[in-house]
């Protein structure tokens, strides 16, 4: 896969940038699942997917007659166009012909990670759901009990829920979708009702109020992405679940190229990195910088490990040009490019090779962009200020939440993206720092309120400030400093397992408790969380030096 990116286009006047302007390649009734099914029939007998979990492979043709079937059993479920089927699973052997199916027969899926299964991250399962409200739900075994039970809470007793994988005694599963029909041969896709700006998913935002909200993607903006790439052939490696816009577009844009997917249904490990691009000769790999900061410091890195990689697309997080730097020393012909993006966006709207800190390269097609101050006016090259995006296609906002979208979506159709950015020059746009305190630990966002919550359950805690400390690796670990009541006991370790019990893993306070007398402070009683996090990094360097 390599992005179309022509040179940004500066309009001085109104200080927007642009970039290039293309026709559609599809037409206004065509969807994502048509594309796929075409996709497939082209190239029958290449491999479209290899499980290194299983050793499993599918080809094209194998894959497109199961996604018919899971296509015709829904069917045969009266399940209808447009209605909202659930899917919270790892990368495993049939869940690509799932969500084909599903996207054959114009049906949106309305994805969650498997880590949403532990303390109050179950919260999340019932906050996503009782919004998106799944006809059907299809997930992993290990996570039944707590989607049954998530589903029982917010009045979903109806929805039936299969099982993908692991399965249990008298609980439906995915393999019964996978039983002949007799009728594949007749299938064919179904034509879009509302044209190709009709909903394809539901993906989750990061969460930046605690709970994530459901970021509506359309069949266009989808489209917009796969026909922004050149024709490349290869194999492609992501470990991403369809929690993640990378998971899902990784997903549908190497399939409808015929790019052979690699998948894996364990997370993320350099280790595991390794084994899969030395065994498989991948060509191309998709993560964040996370995953190439843990590579990187692992010792089971060689030199001629990467050899076969020709493309390393990173994206997700600020990347570092010091880390591509020694990317580079491990590989023979790659070439680094970094991508910037967001969910609303349906994934990357610049893209570049790394070259420099922080530079997320020029705009890819049919996407402009303008830098805004705290007033709203329009800024020129050089200057900081909110990144604000607009597309060439509809966006229809957060799923059952037309306040949260108006506040991020404005009346001229601009995305309010939260980032602080700018462009030089040359067109190529640089992302400085978030404007909300969102943070971010190996990929997954977490917001610091929400673990402040938690911790002031404990009874001897008078105040708390949750922050994040800067790790290469991980993006941040999550810290906390704590004002104690008077002649407590109370004991880090006490809260760290509180923390731990209570939320998902991402959240565990990895970057340490501290101490203090008192949380500094503005003068209208606002917590100065910047330096509460200096004062906190002073402590562990005298606690060091000691």
């Amino acid at each position: 896969m390599v992005s179309i990116v022509k040179k940004t286009i500066y309009h001085e006047a109104e200080k927007i940038w642009s970039g290039i302007k293309t026709k559609p390649e599809y037409g206004e009734k065509d969807s994502i699942g048509k594309v796929i099914f075409e996709s497939l029939q082209r190239d029958p007998e290449g491999i479209g997917q290899i499980s290194h979990t299983t050793g499993k492979e599918l080809t094209n043709k194998e894959i497109l007659l199961l996604s018919i079937r899971v296509a015709q059993h829904l069917e045969d479920l009266n399940i209808k166009q447009g209605e909202i089927v659930g899917i919270c699973a790892a990368n495993t052997d049939y869940l690509a012909c799932l969500v084909f199916g599903c996207l054959f027969r114009g049906l949106v899926i309305s994805t969650l990670d498997t880590s949403f299964d532990k303390g109050t991250n179950a919260d999340g399962i019932k906050h996503i759901y009782s919004i998106t409200k799944p006809k059907l739900m299809f997930c992993d075994g290990v996570i039944y009990n707590k989607i049954k039970d998530a589903f029982e809470e917010c009045n979903l007793q109806s929805t039936v829920i299969y099982t993908i994988n692991d399965y249990l005694e008298e609980v439906p599963k995915l393999s019964d979708f996978l039983k002949e029909t007799q009728r594949e041969n007749d299938f064919k896709c179904v034509e879009l009702a509302d044209g190709f700006n009709q909903l394809a998913a539901i993906l989750c935002s990061s969460g930046t109020t605690g709970l994530p909200k459901g970021v509506c993607i359309t069949h266009c903006g989808i489209l917009n992405q796969i026909y922004g790439l050149t024709p490349t052939k290869g194999r492609f490696l992501c470990f991403s679940t369809l929690y993640w816009i990378s998971g899902v577009i990784g997903l549908l844009i190497a399939t409808a190229r015929n790019i052979t997917r690699i998948i894996c249904a364990q997370p993320y490990t350099p280790e595991c990195f390794i084994d899969i691009v030395k065994k498989y000769k991948v060509t191309i790999s998709l993560g964040p910088p996370s995953q190439m900061g843990l590579l990187l410091s692992t010792s089971k890195l060689q030199q001629n490990d990467l050899d076969s990689l020709e493309f390393i697309y990173i994206g997700g997080s600020a990347v570092p040009i010091s880390l591509v730097d020694k990317l580079r020393t491990f590989t023979k012909k790659a070439i680094i490019y970094v991508v910037y993006g967001q969910t609303e966006n349906c994934a990357n709207v610049s893209g570049g090779i790394a070259c420099e800190n922080f530079n997320c390269g020029q705009l890819v097609p049919n996407v402009e962009i303008k830098i805004i101050n705290e007033n709203s006016h329009n800024l020129g090259p050089g200057e900081v200020g909110e990144i604000c995006t607009r597309s060439s296609w509809h966006w229809p906002g957060y799923y059952g939440n037309p306040e949260a979208t108006a506040d991020t979506y404005d009346s001229e159709k601009w995305i309010h993206s939260g980032d602080l950015g700018y462009f030089n020059d040359k067109g190529e746009l640089f992302i400085v720092d978030r404007i909300k305190d969102i943070l971010k630990y190996n990929n997954f966002h977490f917001y610091p309120t929400e673990i402040e919550t938690v911790i002031l359950e404990l009874n001897d805690i008078v105040e708390v400030c949750v922050f994040g400390v800067a790790d290469l690796i991980y993006t941040h670990l999550p810290a906390a400093a704590i004002v104690k009541s008077k002649g407590s006991n109370i004991t880090g370790i006490q809260i760290y397992q509180h923390v731990y019990q209570r939320m998902v893993d991402f959240k565990n306070l990895r970057g340490g408790v501290y101490f203090l007398n008192e949380l500094p402070k503005t003068a209208t009683g606002k917590v100065l969380r910047s330096k509460v996090a200096e004062l906190c990094k002073n402590i562990k360097n005298e606690l060091l030096n000691n």
